[in-house]
């Protein structure tokens, strides 16, 4: 399976310190939905502590669709017990406070667990109350502006990304990408001088729901071949490229990525229309990857 790749990262348990928050993270080192919060979690680091727990895995099995083109599926046979116990939807990132977890009334008052990636980031920073550099702005009209910017490279880009991958008719493979790119070229448009996101000078909630996406681009080359790149054929592609490489020369940035060649192979399942997770079956089915349903797309048979 693939659980134990990011040892370095599923065995971190910084040691809790006095005043700072500790959290639980149920997460998986191949999940760009994770990634997310772990990029949350990364750039307020010296306000708050979290112990990492890889909570997903895969098996392969035969195929039971006759409509693929493997002779075998693959499928989720790993929750993590800590996960389900807190989000029986088995979906990560789920963050959960250390009363919570623990059940020790002495930490403070149960929490509700935190779910959903978006809501993953905005609540690190307002956990941590901004910290040094607040991942929000502090103008709620700004702060509303963002979320809506985050939505639409959600749907724009993120959701895109498997149509590429999942659907196995080339026509349908290449208007996803051609969507996609569409939505690079207008994220860039709109980077306003940056080098982040609406002109800022650091990564805010917009970079942080495109960056997992965007790092993992370059695997639509080795499954789709050399048209799949990502031009740089507009001035909005041109700015989203200079964007990219300046997230990933941050440090804080650069240590959340996944072994490359580790995340090619799991990304295989994908490619080959043999994954099944519900964001998989929900483009198998016809719809975008963010409008998966939670009971139609079920993986726990």
């Amino acid at each position: 399976t693939d659980r134990p790749v990011r040892d370095d990262m599923a065995a971190r348990h910084i040691t809790t310190k006095a005043m700072k928050p500790h959290l639980y993270y149920m997460s998986a080192w191949f999940c760009p939905f994770a990634h997310r919060a772990t990029l949350a979690l990364e750039h307020h680091s010296s306000h708050l502590t979290w112990e990492w727990i890889e909570a997903l895995g895969w098996e392969k099995r035969r195929a039971t669709d006759e409509s693929l083109q493997t002779e075998h599926e693959n499928w989720y046979h790993f929750k993590a017990p800590e996960l389900m116990k807190h989000n029986p939807l088995g979906m990560v990132p789920t963050l959960v406070s250390e009363a919570t977890f623990t059940g020790d009334a002495s930490k403070g008052p149960a929490k509700p667990p935190v779910r959903e990636s978006l809501v993953a980031i905005e609540f690190v920073d307002e956990l941590v109350g901004g910290g040094d550099v607040p991942i929000m702005p502090s103008c709620p009209y700004e702060r509303a502006k963002m979320r809506v910017a985050a939505d639409v490279v959600n749907k724009k880009v993120c959701s895109k990304y498997y149509h590429v991958l999942v659907r196995q008719d080339p026509r349908e493979q290449r208007e996803g990408f051609e969507a996609l790119v569409a939505g690079l070229d207008e994220f860039g448009s709109q980077l306003d001088r940056g080098p982040f996101y609406g002109g800022r000078s650091t990564p805010g909630l917009v970079d942080y729901a495109l960056f997992p996406w965007a790092h993992r681009l370059p695997v639509f080359v080795h499954y789709r071949g050399e048209q799949y790149a990502i031009p740089k054929n507009t001035p909005g592609l041109e700015a989203y490229h200079e964007w990219l490489a300046a997230m990933h020369a941050l440090p804080k940035v650069k240590k959340t990525c996944p072994p490359w060649d580790d995340y090619l192979a799991h990304i295989g399942r994908y490619a080959d229309g043999s994954a099944r997770s519900k964001v998989a079956n929900a483009v198998r089915d016809g719809r975008d990857a963010h409008q998966y349903d939670d009971v139609k797309d079920d993986t726990s048979h």
